[in-house]
Parts: structure tokens; C-alpha cells; sequence
């Protein structure tokens, strides 16, 4: 766990042999400028709940300026772990993965969070559930970066597929539904599900209920709002709906969620 309390701008320079998660608990960075490999690269503003990927053996360096109170989570997966795991398959088809500074993705904000969690209050079992939550953390990077991925046919059109993305987060509650999305974009129900499942590998009541999630834990650490007033702002249809589909995720409460997000 990384903090910083009192100093709005923070200079970094990481370089492992492993591959670095850095997961913002609290507090924003607005401007800055990002440097991989000596290489400079676009700066986005990184708020709560952002990841900063970068593989193993890149050199990762920067200035940002924000928050004055701020507090990371730092994650380091050894290269050899990620090497016997995907096996003969990256060896015949090597996967380099690209940095990716600032990034959202409700999978990898998870797994981080379930690994601070087993660490804080480990048992017999921890080391083989932050070894799990590696594994899809490494996995998930692949697929995010498209690697061992075929071009899929069949799916939304780029225009139809950045308008269906738009209504999802304009939408919430009643007004998200299947039919309506469908509608919109003038295909039946069917047709829609199964070419936005080719076009972004998940099933829309699972990427709705990912982003329902995001939302919800970007809330929990910026608002005071209640549990009941961030599950209807986000769609969920009851508070004990909200609470069971965020400890299913998260492995706490959305109220123990907050707590450690604020230590």
C-alpha cells in the first residue's frame, strides 16, 4: 500500500522484473506527463479506481499533480509465474503486453481489491486465493490487449456498438433494458445479444452489471450517499440486490468496502 498525504504533485519511477498493478484507492491525479521506456506518452487523468499496468521489464516514470491526500494499492506478479501459467502457449504465440496507464475494468479493480483483502486478514487459504486472483489479473490483461483472440464476425457495427455503449451509460434502472437497446438499434433482441456478446466477449446483463459495479465502487469511495441511495442511482433494484452482487464481487460490504478505501 502506497500513500501520500500532504504534497499535491508526486514524481514515479518504477522498474521491476515483474509485471506492476497500481490500483488508485483515493484522491485524483489530473495532469502530468507519463514516460515508458524514455518514451513519452499521452497523460489521462487518473481517478479513483484507475490501474496503471505496466509489464515486466518496462521502465515507468512521470510527475502528476492532484489530490493532496492520496493512498495506491501496488500489486508485482513475478514474469516466471505468468510464464508457467500460460505454458506452451506463450511460447508459440508471444503475447508482449502493452503498458496501460489509467485504465478502468471492473475484473482487474476486483481481483486487486480481493488481493489487499486476503493479505489484511489472511487465513490457511489466502495464498491460494491471491494466487487465483493473479491468474485472472494476467488473463484478463491478455484479453483486454486482444491476444490468442481471433477477429470475430457477426458483431455490432463500430457506429452501433459506441451508441449502444452511450445508451448503457445514459440509462439506468427501468429504462436498461435488453428490448430497449435492442430497439434503438432496430434488430430484434436476439440479434442484438448475440452480436454484442461477438463485440465485447460478455453477454450485455453482465457488462451492465460490471459497469453497475464500477459506478458503485467510484461512489462508495467519492460520495457520503448511503448504500440504498448508490444502489438506486445505479440500477440496482433494491439495496439487498446492490449489497449481495458487491460482496459476490468485491469479497466485503459496500460499507467495509468504503471504510478501507478511506484508512
Amino acid at each position: 500500500m502506497v500513500k501520500r498525504t500532504g504534497l499535491k504533485r508526486q514524481e514515479t519511477k518504477i522498474f521491476c522484473p515483474g509485471h506492476v498493478f497500481l490500483l488508485n484507492l483515493h484522491g485524483a491525479a489530473r495532469n502530468g506527463e507519463n514516460f515508458v521506456d524514455g518514451r513519452r506518452i499521452s497523460f489521462s487523468p487518473r481517478h479513483p479506481g484507475s490501474v496503471v499496468f505496466a509489464p515486466a521489464g518496462i521502465d515507468w516514470t512521470g510527475w502528476d499533480e492532484g489530490d493532496e491526500t492520496a493512498s495506491f494499492l501496488l500489486v508485482s506478479i513475478e514474469q516466471e509465474f505468468a510464464e508457467e501459467m500460460f505454458g506452451e502457449a506463450a511460447r508459440h504465440r508471444q503475447t508482449a503486453l502493452p503498458p496501460s496507464i489509467g485504465f478502468r475494468d471492473a475484473l482487474v479493480e476486483m481481483a486487486l481489491q480481493r488481493i489487499a483483502i486476503e493479505l489484511k486478514q489472511p487465513d490457511p487459504i489466502s495464498a491460494a486465493m491471491v494466487e487465483s486472483q493473479a491468474k485472472l489479473l494476467l488473463v484478463q490483461m491478455v484479453r483486454l490487449n486482444g491476444a490468442y483472440q481471433e477477429p470475430l464476425k457477426g458483431g455490432l457495427s463500430p457506429f452501433d456498438l459506441k451508441r449502444t455503449l452511450e445508451m448503457i451509460g445514459s440509462l439506468s434502472g427501468e429504462n436498461l433494458t435488453l428490448a430497449a437497446l435492442a430497439r434503438e438499434l432496430g434488430v430484434s433482441r436476439f440479434h442484438f445479444c448475440r452480436a454484442f456478446k461477438q463485440s465485447t466477449g460478455k453477454t450485455p446483463h453482465a457488462f451492465i452489471a460490471q459497469r453497475r459495479l464500477e459506478k458503485s465502487s467510484g461512489m462508495l469511495r467519492s460520495t457520503n450517499l448511503s448504500a440504498t441511495e448508490i444502489a438506486l442511482e445505479c440500477g440496482f433494484g433494491s439495496s439487498s440486490h446492490f449489497t449481495n452482487a458487491f460482496r459476490q464481487a468485491f469479497g466485503v460490504s459496500p460499507m467495509e468496502f468504503r471504510r478501507r478505501c478511506r484508512i
